[in-house]
């Protein structure tokens, strides 16, 4: 008598189910786990970092266009305490690609470093060329 039964989806197995049958050793469970908790870290920094955007662009709109700031100026407003400065700073790049803020320098150091929001929330791409 032939068995008829069809074998499960391998998609269906569990973690467990595949140590016990040989599939996985416990140094690929490890790896995994550690893997998966480096793509949870990456996903909830980028989530953050979304979050963080939106906050640091409500307050740039409410910034005359042409006035010179700079990035601390942004980040006490929007919450030293909230938010890192890495994180706003990371803010003010993503809304420079986007034109709506852009970097001044006014000398060859990083102390000297400012940014102005852009007029009618664009910047002429060929202007820094």
């Amino acid at each position: 008598m032939t068995n008829t039964k069809t074998h499960p989806s391998f998609f269906q197995f569990t973690v467990a189910d595949l140590r016990l049958m040989g599939v996985l050793s416990s140094k690929d469970i490890v790896r995994l786990e550690k893997k998966h908790v480096r793509l949870n870290a990456k996903r909830n920094k980028e989530l953050r970092q979304f979050e963080v955007n939106d906050v640091v662009e409500a307050h740039l709109e409410s910034l005359t266009a042409g006035d010179l700031f700079k990035h601390r100026t942004v980040w006490e407003a929007v919450g030293r305490e909230e938010f890192t400065r890495d994180e706003v700073l990371s803010a003010l790049q993503v809304h420079k690609e986007n034109f709506l803020v852009e970097q001044v320098r006014k000398g060859p150091n990083n102390f000297q470093v400012f940014w102005t929001r852009c007029l009618n929330n664009e910047a002429d791409p060929e202007e820094g060329e």
